[in-house]
Protein backbone atom coordinates (compact mmCIF):
# COMPACT_ATOMS: atom_id res chain seq x y z
CA UNK A 1 0.00 0.00 0.00
CA UNK A 2 1.72 2.91 -1.08
CA UNK A 3 1.61 6.83 -0.40
CA UNK A 4 3.18 9.59 -1.49
CA UNK A 5 3.65 12.76 0.98
CA UNK A 6 5.78 15.83 1.18
CA UNK A 7 8.75 15.55 3.16
CA UNK A 8 8.66 19.01 5.02
CA UNK A 9 5.42 18.28 5.63
CA UNK A 10 5.29 15.42 7.01
CA UNK A 11 8.01 16.62 9.24
CA UNK A 12 6.64 19.09 10.27
CA UNK A 13 3.69 17.01 11.07
CA UNK A 14 5.80 14.43 13.26
CA UNK A 15 7.40 17.38 15.39
CA UNK A 16 3.89 18.71 16.39
CA UNK A 17 3.03 15.06 17.29
CA UNK A 18 6.79 14.13 19.20
CA UNK A 19 5.77 16.82 21.94
CA UNK A 20 3.37 14.01 23.30
CA UNK A 21 5.60 11.14 23.15
CA UNK A 22 6.61 9.97 26.38
CA UNK A 23 10.01 10.10 27.70
CA UNK A 24 9.85 7.25 29.29
CA UNK A 25 6.82 4.42 29.66
CA UNK A 26 6.81 0.66 29.65
CA UNK A 27 4.62 0.73 27.30
CA UNK A 28 6.19 0.64 23.79
CA UNK A 29 3.03 1.48 22.03
CA UNK A 30 2.86 4.83 23.52
CA UNK A 31 6.68 4.84 21.79
CA UNK A 32 4.87 5.14 18.64
CA UNK A 33 2.97 7.05 16.34
CA UNK A 34 0.03 6.01 14.80
CA UNK A 35 -0.65 6.43 11.12
CA UNK A 36 -3.94 6.68 10.00
CA UNK A 37 -4.50 7.26 6.22
CA UNK A 38 -8.05 7.56 4.30
CA UNK A 39 -9.81 9.87 1.71
CA UNK A 40 -6.21 11.71 0.74
CA UNK A 41 -5.36 12.47 4.18
CA UNK A 42 -2.65 11.06 6.96
CA UNK A 43 -3.47 11.82 10.46
CA UNK A 44 -0.37 11.23 13.00
CA UNK A 45 -1.44 10.66 16.42
CA UNK A 46 0.89 10.45 19.24
CA UNK A 47 0.29 10.32 24.01
CA UNK A 48 1.51 9.61 26.75
CA UNK A 49 -2.64 9.43 27.61
CA UNK A 50 -2.22 12.62 29.53
CA UNK A 51 -1.81 14.59 26.61
CA UNK A 52 -2.67 13.39 22.91
CA UNK A 53 -1.15 15.50 19.45
CA UNK A 54 -3.15 14.65 16.43
CA UNK A 55 -1.96 16.75 13.14
CA UNK A 56 -2.86 15.88 9.50
CA UNK A 57 -1.37 16.12 6.53
CA UNK A 58 -2.43 15.81 2.60
CA UNK A 59 -0.81 12.48 0.77
CA UNK A 60 -1.76 10.67 -2.20
CA UNK A 61 -3.25 7.15 -1.49
CA UNK A 62 -5.94 5.37 -3.38
CA UNK A 63 -6.88 3.11 0.04
CA UNK A 64 -7.00 3.41 3.39
CA UNK A 65 -4.61 2.13 6.22
CA UNK A 66 -3.67 1.87 9.79
CA UNK A 67 -0.51 1.43 11.66
CA UNK A 68 2.44 2.39 14.78
CA UNK A 69 5.75 3.79 13.50
CA UNK A 70 8.68 3.83 16.28
CA UNK A 71 8.77 7.23 16.69
CA UNK A 72 12.14 8.12 17.15
CA UNK A 73 13.33 6.30 14.90
CA UNK A 74 10.56 7.32 12.13
CA UNK A 75 10.93 10.98 12.57
CA UNK A 76 14.86 10.59 12.61
CA UNK A 77 14.18 8.46 9.27
CA UNK A 78 11.79 11.55 7.76
CA UNK A 79 14.36 14.22 8.73
CA UNK A 80 17.12 13.19 7.34
CA UNK A 81 15.79 12.31 3.80
CA UNK A 82 17.51 13.37 0.65
CA UNK A 83 14.44 14.49 -1.26
CA UNK A 84 10.92 16.29 -0.96
CA UNK A 85 9.05 13.77 -2.46
CA UNK A 86 8.72 10.67 -0.26
CA UNK A 87 7.05 7.24 -0.91
CA UNK A 88 6.20 5.76 2.27
CA UNK A 89 4.91 1.36 1.27
CA UNK A 90 2.78 -0.03 3.63
CA UNK A 91 2.79 -4.02 4.22
CA UNK A 92 -0.20 -4.92 6.40
CA UNK A 93 0.92 -8.49 6.33
CA UNK A 94 4.84 -8.48 8.14
CA UNK A 95 3.26 -5.38 9.36
CA UNK A 96 6.79 -3.10 8.00
CA UNK A 97 6.93 -0.13 6.17
CA UNK A 98 9.49 0.89 3.44
CA UNK A 99 10.16 4.29 3.08
CA UNK A 100 11.87 5.72 -0.26
CA UNK A 101 13.42 8.85 -1.56
CA UNK A 102 15.55 9.85 -4.15
CA UNK A 103 18.42 7.08 -3.27
CA UNK A 104 17.66 6.49 0.17
CA UNK A 105 15.67 3.35 1.54
CA UNK A 106 14.62 2.04 4.80
CA UNK A 107 12.13 -0.61 6.23
CA UNK A 108 11.31 -0.04 9.70
CA UNK A 109 9.39 -2.87 11.86
CA UNK A 110 5.93 -1.46 12.82
CA UNK A 111 3.28 -2.04 15.73
CA UNK A 112 -0.37 -3.13 14.73
CA UNK A 113 -2.63 0.05 14.82
CA UNK A 114 -5.10 -2.13 17.39
CA UNK A 115 -3.18 -1.52 20.12
CA UNK A 116 -2.84 1.86 20.14
CA UNK A 117 -4.84 3.71 22.73
CA UNK A 118 -7.96 5.14 21.59
CA UNK A 119 -10.27 8.25 23.19
CA UNK A 120 -13.76 8.95 23.02
CA UNK A 121 -14.72 12.81 23.46
CA UNK A 122 -18.16 14.41 22.80
CA UNK A 123 -16.56 17.48 21.50
CA UNK A 124 -18.45 20.57 20.78
CA UNK A 125 -20.74 21.34 24.08
CA UNK A 126 -18.79 24.01 24.78
CA UNK A 127 -16.91 25.78 21.71
CA UNK A 128 -15.02 28.96 22.44
CA UNK A 129 -13.37 30.33 18.86
CA UNK A 130 -10.06 32.56 20.42
CA UNK A 131 -7.25 34.42 18.24
CA UNK A 132 -4.35 31.34 18.34
CA UNK A 133 -1.74 34.78 18.97
CA UNK A 134 -4.00 35.57 22.24
CA UNK A 135 -3.68 32.10 23.51
CA UNK A 136 -0.45 32.23 22.96
CA UNK A 137 0.15 35.66 24.39
CA UNK A 138 -1.44 34.17 27.89
CA UNK A 139 0.31 30.95 27.91
CA UNK A 140 3.56 32.68 27.84
CA UNK A 141 2.72 35.45 30.12
CA UNK A 142 1.14 33.53 33.12
CA UNK A 143 2.16 29.57 32.53
CA UNK A 144 5.80 30.24 33.62
CA UNK A 145 4.66 31.37 37.77
CA UNK A 146 3.34 27.69 37.94
CA UNK A 147 4.55 25.29 40.34
CA UNK A 148 7.08 23.07 39.08
CA UNK A 149 7.01 21.04 42.38
CA UNK A 150 4.28 17.66 42.07
CA UNK A 151 4.36 18.03 45.26
CA UNK A 152 1.96 20.94 45.10
CA UNK A 153 -0.60 19.35 42.92
CA UNK A 154 -3.45 21.67 41.48
CA UNK A 155 -1.12 24.78 41.91
CA UNK A 156 1.29 22.82 38.70
CA UNK A 157 -1.76 23.35 36.51
CA UNK A 158 -2.86 27.01 34.75
CA UNK A 159 -6.11 28.14 35.45
CA UNK A 160 -8.78 28.67 32.63
CA UNK A 161 -11.52 30.78 33.89
CA UNK A 162 -14.11 31.78 31.58
CA UNK A 163 -17.26 34.55 32.53
CA UNK A 164 -18.66 37.48 31.94
CA UNK A 165 -17.58 38.03 27.83
CA UNK A 166 -13.63 36.92 29.70
CA UNK A 167 -11.11 34.42 28.98
CA UNK A 168 -8.83 34.55 32.18
CA UNK A 169 -5.47 32.70 33.12
CA UNK A 170 -4.24 32.24 36.24
CA UNK A 171 -0.81 30.51 37.46
CA UNK A 172 0.60 29.92 40.60
CA UNK A 173 3.42 28.76 43.00
CA UNK A 174 4.09 29.21 46.54
CA UNK A 175 5.80 32.39 46.11
CA UNK A 176 4.08 34.43 42.99
CA UNK A 177 0.92 34.62 41.06
CA UNK A 178 0.38 35.92 37.23
CA UNK A 179 -3.10 36.51 35.57
CA UNK A 180 -3.64 37.89 32.20
CA UNK A 181 -7.53 38.01 30.79
CA UNK A 182 -8.63 38.66 27.35
CA UNK A 183 -12.35 39.57 26.15
CA UNK A 184 -14.42 36.45 24.28
CA UNK A 185 -17.62 35.83 22.75
CA UNK A 186 -19.22 33.56 24.80
CA UNK A 187 -21.08 34.18 28.05
CA UNK A 188 -20.78 30.99 29.66
CA UNK A 189 -19.20 30.26 32.88
CA UNK A 190 -17.02 27.79 33.55
CA UNK A 191 -13.29 27.24 34.85
CA UNK A 192 -10.95 24.47 34.03
CA UNK A 193 -7.42 23.24 35.27
CA UNK A 194 -4.78 22.68 32.82
CA UNK A 195 -1.38 20.99 33.50
CA UNK A 196 0.92 24.03 33.02
CA UNK A 197 3.99 21.52 31.74
CA UNK A 198 1.11 20.23 28.83
CA UNK A 199 -0.15 23.62 27.78
CA UNK A 200 3.33 24.76 27.72
CA UNK A 201 3.61 21.62 24.93
CA UNK A 202 0.99 23.09 23.32
CA UNK A 203 1.71 27.00 22.68
CA UNK A 204 5.62 25.68 21.42
CA UNK A 205 3.63 23.99 18.44
CA UNK A 206 1.03 26.55 18.12
CA UNK A 207 3.27 28.73 14.75
CA UNK A 208 3.12 32.47 13.76
CA UNK A 209 1.66 31.28 10.40
CA UNK A 210 -1.23 29.44 9.25
CA UNK A 211 -4.61 30.68 10.43
CA UNK A 212 -5.21 33.15 13.05
CA UNK A 213 -8.04 31.11 14.54
CA UNK A 214 -8.34 28.44 17.13
CA UNK A 215 -11.65 26.34 18.90
CA UNK A 216 -11.17 25.91 22.43
CA UNK A 217 -13.48 22.95 24.01
CA UNK A 218 -14.08 21.87 26.95
CA UNK A 219 -15.68 17.95 27.27
CA UNK A 220 -15.77 16.57 30.69
CA UNK A 221 -12.48 16.05 32.08
CA UNK A 222 -10.49 16.97 28.81
CA UNK A 223 -9.88 20.28 27.14
CA UNK A 224 -9.55 20.06 23.44
CA UNK A 225 -7.88 22.82 21.18
CA UNK A 226 -8.17 23.23 17.76
CA UNK A 227 -5.43 25.07 15.16
CA UNK A 228 -4.20 25.03 11.91
CA UNK A 229 -4.20 21.10 11.35
CA UNK A 230 -3.38 20.07 14.37
CA UNK A 231 -5.76 18.61 17.48
CA UNK A 232 -4.50 18.72 21.17
CA UNK A 233 -6.32 16.81 24.10
CA UNK A 234 -5.04 17.14 27.67
CA UNK A 235 -6.23 15.79 30.74
CA UNK A 236 -7.44 18.50 33.13
CA UNK A 237 -6.88 18.66 37.24
CA UNK A 238 -9.75 17.50 39.49
CA UNK A 239 -10.23 19.62 42.39
CA UNK A 240 -10.63 23.56 43.50
CA UNK A 241 -8.13 26.37 42.41
CA UNK A 242 -6.47 28.67 45.13
CA UNK A 243 -8.54 31.59 46.11
CA UNK A 244 -6.03 34.05 44.22
CA UNK A 245 -8.45 37.08 44.01
CA UNK A 246 -8.65 37.25 47.91
CA UNK A 247 -4.59 37.51 47.22
CA UNK A 248 -4.52 40.08 44.84
CA UNK A 249 -7.30 41.96 46.40
CA UNK A 250 -4.68 43.36 49.03
CA UNK A 251 -2.94 46.36 48.21
CA UNK A 252 -1.25 48.81 49.91
CA UNK A 253 -0.80 52.82 49.76
CA UNK A 254 2.57 52.49 48.29
CA UNK A 255 2.41 52.98 44.31
CA UNK A 256 5.67 53.06 42.43
CA UNK A 257 5.51 54.21 38.59
CA UNK A 258 8.25 53.34 36.50
CA UNK A 259 9.59 52.78 33.09
CA UNK A 260 9.62 48.63 32.41
CA UNK A 261 12.77 48.55 30.72
CA UNK A 262 14.38 50.63 32.88
CA UNK A 263 13.85 48.54 35.90
CA UNK A 264 14.65 44.96 33.96
CA UNK A 265 17.67 46.12 32.66
CA UNK A 266 18.73 47.69 36.31
CA UNK A 267 17.27 44.31 37.86
CA UNK A 268 19.62 42.38 35.43
CA UNK A 269 22.68 44.03 36.21
CA UNK A 270 22.00 43.64 40.09
CA UNK A 271 21.17 40.02 40.51
CA UNK A 272 24.58 39.19 38.66
CA UNK A 273 25.56 39.09 42.69
CA UNK A 274 22.31 37.32 44.16
CA UNK A 275 22.08 33.58 43.93
CA UNK A 276 19.68 30.66 44.43
CA UNK A 277 21.08 30.26 47.89
CA UNK A 278 20.09 33.72 49.21
CA UNK A 279 16.63 33.00 47.06
CA UNK A 280 18.13 35.45 44.39
CA UNK A 281 17.91 38.71 46.94
CA UNK A 282 17.93 42.23 45.60
CA UNK A 283 17.27 45.05 47.43
CA UNK A 284 14.74 47.67 47.14
CA UNK A 285 15.30 51.28 48.86
CA UNK A 286 12.25 53.48 47.54
CA UNK A 287 12.47 57.02 47.98
CA UNK A 288 10.42 59.53 46.28
CA UNK A 289 11.98 59.89 43.33
CA UNK A 290 14.73 57.25 43.09
CA UNK A 291 14.48 53.33 43.33
CA UNK A 292 18.13 51.84 44.71
CA UNK A 293 18.55 48.53 43.93
CA UNK A 294 21.00 46.61 45.78
CA UNK A 295 22.35 43.11 45.79
CA UNK A 296 25.95 41.80 47.37
CA UNK A 297 27.67 38.69 48.24
CA UNK A 298 30.77 37.83 49.12
CA UNK A 299 32.52 38.63 45.71
CA UNK A 300 31.20 42.47 45.87
CA UNK A 301 28.15 44.36 45.83
CA UNK A 302 25.94 46.31 42.98
CA UNK A 303 24.31 49.03 43.37
CA UNK A 304 21.47 50.48 40.85
CA UNK A 305 19.40 53.60 40.55
CA UNK A 306 15.96 53.75 38.63
CA UNK A 307 14.00 57.35 38.27
CA UNK A 308 10.35 56.44 39.61
CA UNK A 309 7.51 58.27 40.70
CA UNK A 310 6.09 57.49 44.07
CA UNK A 311 2.60 57.97 45.49
CA UNK A 312 3.05 57.00 49.17
CA UNK A 313 5.56 56.39 52.13
CA UNK A 314 9.15 55.47 51.07
CA UNK A 315 10.04 51.68 51.79
CA UNK A 316 13.00 49.12 51.97
CA UNK A 317 11.80 45.63 50.43
CA UNK A 318 13.60 42.77 49.58
CA UNK A 319 12.34 40.43 46.38
CA UNK A 320 13.43 37.57 44.42
CA UNK A 321 14.98 38.56 41.09
CA UNK A 322 14.21 35.94 39.51
CA UNK A 323 10.78 36.41 39.95
CA UNK A 324 10.76 40.27 39.07
CA UNK A 325 12.77 39.53 35.84
CA UNK A 326 10.32 36.68 34.54
CA UNK A 327 7.42 39.47 35.09
CA UNK A 328 8.93 42.40 33.82
CA UNK A 329 10.16 40.01 30.51
CA UNK A 330 6.31 39.72 29.91
CA UNK A 331 5.11 42.79 29.85
CA UNK A 332 4.82 44.86 26.09
CA UNK A 333 4.07 48.18 27.81
CA UNK A 334 6.42 50.86 28.24
CA UNK A 335 5.58 51.82 31.63
CA UNK A 336 4.21 49.56 34.81
CA UNK A 337 2.50 50.28 38.42
CA UNK A 338 4.00 48.42 41.20
CA UNK A 339 2.06 48.39 44.64
CA UNK A 340 3.54 47.70 47.84
CA UNK A 341 1.96 47.54 51.64
CA UNK A 342 4.66 46.88 53.45
CA UNK A 343 8.09 45.17 53.90
CA UNK A 344 6.22 41.63 54.44
CA UNK A 345 3.55 41.81 52.64
CA UNK A 346 3.16 41.06 48.84
CA UNK A 347 4.15 43.54 45.73
CA UNK A 348 1.67 43.62 42.89
CA UNK A 349 2.76 44.85 39.27
CA UNK A 350 0.49 45.77 36.53
CA UNK A 351 0.75 47.99 33.34
CA UNK A 352 0.51 51.91 33.66
CA UNK A 353 -2.57 51.37 31.83
CA UNK A 354 -5.61 48.90 31.42
CA UNK A 355 -6.06 45.60 33.34
CA UNK A 356 -5.22 42.85 31.24
CA UNK A 357 -2.24 41.66 33.21
CA UNK A 358 -1.18 40.81 37.28
CA UNK A 359 1.43 39.95 38.93
CA UNK A 360 2.74 39.22 42.18
CA UNK A 361 5.43 38.73 44.25
CA UNK A 362 5.67 37.50 48.32
CA UNK A 363 9.02 39.79 49.35
CA UNK A 364 11.94 37.89 51.02
CA UNK A 365 12.65 38.88 54.77
CA UNK A 366 16.00 40.36 55.32
CA UNK A 367 18.34 40.01 57.96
Amino acid sequence: MKIYCNRTELNKALSNVSHSVPLRTTSNILEGILIDVKDGVMKLTATDTNITIESNIAVQCNDKCEFVVPAKLFTAIISKLPEEDVMIDFDPDSVKVNIRSGGSNSEIICFKADDFPRIKLNEGERVIYLSKEDVKKMIRKTAFSASTDDFNGIITGVLVEIKNGKMKMVAVDPYRIATYQIEVDNNDNVSVVIPAKLINETAKIMSDDGEDKMSFDIAGNKVIMKFDNNKVIINTFAGKFIDYERILNKEGSINIRVKKNDLLKSTERASLLASVQNNNLIRFNIDKEILVIKSLNEEGNIEEKVEIINEGENLNIGLNSKYLKDALSVIEEEEININFKDSISPCIIKPLKGNKYTYLILPIRMN
